[in-house]
């Protein structure tokens, strides 16, 4: 009989150390799925190096239509002071 209480008080304690243990391990893995969840939502917030190329290349896209227009109204002044001087490409008035 008393070795019969004695594993008794030893069972007694392993499930208790058993359920503890599940405790722990409970809140462990609920935390992990809170961090986890975290984490998915800053990452929507990160920007993409996919994302940053397709803006580079929108902005690069955006300078080079800007200073071709630029050129071309250079160009287009310069034609028109010319044609005001009489001065012509090409023509080189006398000396």
């Amino acid at each position: 009989m008393l070795a019969q209480n004695r594993q008794d008080d030893r069972d007694r304690v392993t499930a208790e150390q058993d359920r503890q243990r599940a405790q722990r391990n409970l809140e462990d893995t609920e935390f992990l799925t809170r961090e986890i969840a975290a984490l998915r939502l800053a990452m929507n917030d990160v920007a993409t190096r996919d994302f940053v190329r397709s803006e580079l290349r929108d902005m690069l896209s955006e300078i080079l239509a800007e200073e071709r227009l630029t050129r071309e109204e250079i160009a287009e002044f310069q034609e028109g002071a010319d044609d005001e001087t009489g001065n012509h490409p090409g023509h080189h008035p006398s000396r």
